[in-house]
């Protein structure tokens, strides 16, 4: 599949809107790299397999909410930026971006995120397939990634000024896997984020970021 057109089915199935009722055509970039036909096979897998999910798959949900003392335009322009996760993160090592669009409306990132996970005594260099899709006027976003065998990851991240100086987060995430890796994948996924928003919050306050 050619990878413009992919890209286009993939973010009109992702947002449930039809490529064709766009209000303008996005401007888009392009990075090309050895990590991008990676990418491409597993977002063709992830959309196969949201549309047809494995009979065993299982579901869990979690909702991980913090208060940041900053306001909303500052915690909104650092949490969104995907750089500001690596360090920050516990497993992520890099996050190599294959393709950026802006309709005026919505930013889309198409992304591979490098992490070590630990599974065990080792540690195992994951290559998650991802996309993030920005509204900044709304303050919110949407990440949906995959990994294999069919792990999937959707989260929505919102933003909510408390009036007060400071900034409310939360991240509601939903993990689907098959019964045997569902409790390590939201066990994991879940501590993981958590240090991150713990990171995050800290070098926002302290003025690093």
């Amino acid at each position: 599949m050619n990878y413009l057109v992919g890209c286009a089915l993939a973010l009109s199935f992702a947002t449930g809107s039809p490529v064709a009722q766009a209000d303008s055509a996005p401007t888009c970039t392009d990075t090309p790299n050895s990590y991008t036909a990676g990418w491409q096979t597993g977002w063709a897998a992830y959309q196969v397999a949201e549309k047809s999910p494995s009979s065993g798959a299982t579901t869990r949900t979690v909702d991980l909410p913090i208060t940041i003392n900053a306001p909303l335009a500052k915690v909104w322009a650092v949490y969104s930026n995907l750089r500001n996760d690596i360090g920050r993160h516990p497993f992520l090592k890099d996050i190599i971006t294959h393709r950026t669009c802006d309709d005026g409306v919505m930013q889309t990132i198409d992304f591979t995120a490098l992490e070590n996970v630990p599974m065990g005594s080792v540690d195992y260099p994951a290559k998650t397939q991802a996309e993030q899709r920005l509204f900044p006027a709304q303050h919110y976003y949407l990440t949906d990634s995959y990994d294999n065998p069919d792990v999937i990851t959707h989260q929505k991240i919102t933003f909510t000024d408390n009036g007060n100086g400071t900034t409310t987060v939360n991240e509601h995430i939903t993990f689907t896997a098959n019964p045997l890796l569902i409790g390590f994948t939201a066990d994991n996924g879940a501590s993981s984020h958590r240090a991150y928003q713990a990171a995050l919050k800290r070098d926002i306050e302290n003025g690093t970021l």
